[in-house]
């Protein structure tokens, strides 16, 4: 397999490399809000002179076009996009690898993908040379699924003790999957061109898993057997705090939109940090890493599992 993918990875110096940062965010309102406080988070430490363009694929440009910087690039995709790159089983996050696919179509040069749930934390130009550098990146390492006493890894691993060797039509090599994998979170995707061929076996892999499990993990699953099958990625998270298990975060971001809808890209720059998601999710992390008896205790002595910190808007 590794032979396979390296025939298809062009020579990274015949590229005129450009920086590009996207964005997926589509449906409902929360993923719009979450995506433009990423982006606030981002030009918070971009200035305008930095070589980053971003691009959005979206239903709705309207809705950032009224605070965004104008050289922003849309990528309308309409209902039947959606639809089709959701493929036939209806799989929403088959989306991300659509759009990787289409984006290596479009342009040439260093991809950096973030999910919307996400914000940064510094400048990301040292990402992006290690992009050009012909590094794969991705969100975590969350480690081998054996180790990972979650809920949706438990169901991955009940699964796999049913089926651990699939097939796809683009690999010769038959894929082999078990506990022991080494699971990364997809929250954040760095690569090239060079990755348009491997991103097709991502593709067909994540259509077969999804058909024998249903589960939503997938495509995290897909991306991250073909990304180790080139190289160990590195991770994103010192650069970019990736929220995923934070969704108390968003009824915060509709007080904060609220609050501040006449403001400019800049105003809303300088209010952002009142609403930080690594800050306030703070406490629901302590609560998290707690025995199970103490949080039983808790919740019987308290009657919650842990409170959010306040925030003052004004």
């Amino acid at each position: 397999m590794r032979k396979v993918i390296q025939q298809s990875i062009p020579n990274l110096t015949q590229f005129q490399l450009n920086n590009y940062l996207i964005y997926l965010a589509f449906g409902k309102d929360d993923y719009l809000k979450e995506a433009l406080y990423s982006l606030l988070s981002f030009y918070n430490f971009h200035a305008k002179e930095d070589t980053i363009k971003v691009l959005i694929y979206t239903d709705t440009s309207d809705y950032f076009k009224k605070v965004l910087p104008s050289d922003v690039v849309y990528h309308t995709i309409d209902d039947e996009t959606i639809s089709s790159w959701k493929g036939n089983l209806n799989y929403v996050y088959r989306l991300k690898t659509k759009v990787l696919q289409d984006v290596c179509k479009r342009y040439t040069g260093n991809f950096l993908f973030a999910d919307t749930d996400t914000v940064f934390l510094k400048n990301s130009r040292s990402l992006f040379q290690q992009i050009e550098a012909a590094e794969l990146l991705l969100d975590t390492c969350e480690g081998k699924l054996v180790d990972n006493k979650g809920g949706i890894a438990t169901k991955t691993k009940r699964f796999l003790k049913m089926q651990n060797t699939f097939s796809i039509a683009s690999d010769t090599d038959i894929i082999y999957i078990d506990e022991q994998f080494v699971a990364w979170n997809s929250g954040t995707i760095g690569f090239t061109n060079a990755l348009a061929n491997t991103l097709v076996c991502v593709e067909e892999l994540i259509d077969e898993l999804y058909a024998k499990s249903n589960l939503f993990v997938v495509e995290q699953i897909a991306l991250s057997y073909y990304f180790q099958k080139l190289k160990e990625p590195k991770a994103t998270k010192d650069f970019l705090h990736h929220y995923w298990d934070f969704k108390e975060f968003r009824p915060i971001l509709i007080d904060f939109f609220n609050h501040n809808k006449s403001k400019s890209l800049t105003e809303l720059i300088v209010e952002m940090d009142k609403i930080h998601p690594q800050r306030l999710a703070v406490e629901k992390r302590k609560y998290k890493k707690l025995p199970f008896l103490q949080k039983q205790w808790r919740k019987i002595t308290t009657g919650k599992k842990w409170k959010m910190p306040t925030y003052y808007l004004d």
